[in-house]
């Protein structure tokens, strides 16, 4: 590996958290964990919270790809990268939103693993919603939220974006974007450099799912020290899609890419198809 950076994605409320902790727990990784300033400083298009006021009268996009990365400092990024790296021999960063930004991310670290992670859209809307009810999820004056909205018409969903009067209905967007946009930037970045992690996965085997990660990240001690972490911390803390009826917009928003991506809307696992969300 030439530069010394993976990224960890995924939808947020999809267990990028818990994964990055697993991670962290590696001798030689530094992990970063949500530090937007991180991204933002160098890349002012990637607020997409509004958190800096000289980000909001911006254009700005919730997904973005390798033709954004000449509007920022990536010079910058990489001084600011290695001085977070300190000794240790891999920076693994995570911001959940980047899922939206895998060709951004492919571009700017063309040699740096990615590792992206996949939750039931039913059970990832119930957790954005809780999120959004507390008020800690699109950012000032909703600024997110307004961003999805404008990504969902330039793909057409008004009919689902119609749908979206309450929060969970919300949450099935998001995470509908999310996966569709994640799938599409894979497939153009190419095989091997993208891991996908399901969520279900990591609770029913942490040990596996440490073992592919050792491997995917080159890690010298290999998965070895994300086993003994995993020990007594993997566990479900709230309902499978399986345990609670589905809400009323579950179909309509996200039913054909819940299956595409291998779920009953109404919960449990079912086979992949061999086509794209």
């Amino acid at each position: 590996m030439s530069e010394p950076i993976a990224f960890l994605t995924g939808c947020g409320r999809s267990g990028t958290t818990i994964l990055g902790q697993m991670i962290g727990a590696s001798p030689s990784v530094r992990y970063l964990n949500d530090d937007f300033p991180f991204w933002i400083g160098p890349f002012p298009q990637c607020d997409a919270w509004g958190l800096r006021e000289d980000t909001r009268d911006r254009d700005n996009r919730i997904e973005l790809t390798e033709h954004d990365l000449p509007g920022g400092d990536p010079a910058a990024f990489w001084r600011n990268a290695q001085q977070k790296r300190g000794s240790a021999s891999l920076l693994v960063e995570k911001v959940a939103l980047n899922n939206f930004r895998l060709r951004f991310l492919a571009a700017l670290a063309p040699h740096a693993p990615i590792v992206t992670i996949v939750r039931h859209g039913v059970e990832v809307a119930r957790s954005i919603a809780r999120r959004v009810e507390a008020g800690q999820w699109y950012g000032p004056g909703d600024r997110k939220w307004k961003l999805l909205e404008q990504l969902a018409k330039q793909r057409g969903l008004d009919a689902e974006l119609a749908l979206c009067t309450n929060n969970l209905a919300k949450g099935l967007l998001e995470w509908r974007l999310s996966v569709q946009v994640a799938a599409e930037h894979v497939a153009a970045i190419g095989p091997g450099r993208v891991l996908m992690v399901r969520y279900e996965d990591l609770l029913a085997n942490p040990q596996a799912v440490a073992t592919r990660l050792g491997e995917h990240l080159a890690l010298p001690e290999g998965g070895s020290a994300m086993q003994r972490w995993a020990r007594g911390r993997i566990e479900r803390k709230n309902p499978a899609a399986s345990e609670l009826p589905p809400p009323p917009e579950a179909e309509a928003i996200a039913g054909n890419t819940l299956r595409a991506m291998g779920y009953e809307p109404a919960g449990g696992r079912i086979p992949i198809p061999a086509v794209s969300p």
